[in-house]
């Protein structure tokens, strides 16, 4: 990875102090892609021009590819320019540049979509991991870190499909943050916004109590941790394990469960499990302003997009309720 410019590292520390800690992870990686490429050209952050921009643009359309050799997705390539304007926009504002290069800048604009583009369990899906979890669980020796792990494996994803939290939020949440005999979640703050108290299933309290009894004593060996989830070797989970704990369950799932023809061909990310719990939701009579505040949205239409509703249920609700239908 290159070196990021001061300035660069500036803007970064400014997004982090904002309390915005996701925003800066995913900058980071698109603006080390960016310096990147400025370095072989000796094109000194400070001194970028429009034209240079650009080429830049051009140059991640059409040349830059992922490891897999595949081309950037329209999205993506979108998400690489808005962060780009943004940091020079940020340091036009701060006087660090008399004007913006990047204000003629413009990112691609994808296709229009009504519903979240990400692979979802169906509720038969969702049981079915959790039986796997809980079984791997039944599995493991007693007082061993196996048995351990999987137990807060099963305590993840439980908290995921019961509360629809996002995963930072997950990784992030302390134990002051559980309320278990008021069966509630508290959540300060998320993506930058004032957070509120969720309510949260007895079944999924009645897990993670158990992962608190019998598991994490066990993985922190002493150590001092105010965070819900640990690790064997750290005071709080990754993203990238829980990402990593989640590959392995769903694979378990898939050889334990044949039947489920569907579930080899979906690429189940820890995002797919917030998808699951709304899309699980408002299937089951939960009301979309209802799901809104569940799911922390700021608007409605993002909830929307989790929410599609199929044609022939507007079809039989339009009979049913129209009063010359």
């Amino acid at each position: 990875m290159s070196t990021l410019h001061p300035a660069i590292a500036s803007y970064l520390d400014s997004l982090r102090a904002a309390d915005k800690a996701s925003t800066a992870t995913t900058n980071t990686s698109f603006l080390s892609l960016f310096t990147g490429w400025l370095e072989p050209q000796r094109i000194d952050v400070l001194q970028v021009t429009a034209a240079d921009l650009a080429r830049y643009q051009l140059w991640i359309a059409n040349e830059h590819r992922t490891r897999r050799g595949q081309l950037l997705a329209v999205s993506t390539q979108g998400t690489a320019i808005l962060i780009v304007k943004a940091l020079f926009r940020w340091l036009t504002k701060r006087g660090v540049l008399l004007t913006d290069p990047a204000a003629s800048l413009v990112p691609p604009d994808p296709p229009k979509r009504l519903a979240v583009a990400k692979d979802h369990l169906s509720q038969q899906e969702a049981i079915a991991l959790l039986d796997t979890c809980a079984a791997r669980v039944a599995d493991a020796e007693p007082g061993t870190t196996t048995r351990a792990l999987r137990l807060r494996d099963l305590a993840a994803i439980v908290l995921a499909l019961a509360t629809g939290r996002r995963c930072q939020g997950l990784c992030d949440l302390h134990l002051a943050h559980l309320d278990a005999e008021q069966h509630e979640l508290r959540v300060e703050r998320e993506k930058g916004k004032a957070g509120r108290v969720l309510p949260i299933a007895s079944w999924a309290v009645a897990v993670v109590n158990r992962y608190l009894v019998e598991a994490r004593p066990h993985l922190l060996k002493g150590r001092e941790s105010p965070y819900l989830l640990v690790s064997e070797r750290a005071d709080r989970l990754s993203e990238r394990g829980f990402a990593f704990l989640l590959a392995e369950a769903v694979a378990a799932t898939i050889t334990r469960n044949p039947d489920l023809t569907d579930l080899p061909g979906k690429r189940i990310s820890t995002h797919s499990l917030r998808v699951t719990f709304a899309v699980t939701l408002f299937a089951n009579g939960c009301g979309i302003r209802s799901l809104n505040e569940l799911m922390l949205h700021a608007n409605l239409t993002t909830t929307a997009q989790y929410t599609p509703i199929p044609l022939e249920d507007l079809r039989r609700v339009l009979l049913a309720s129209h009063p010359r239908a």
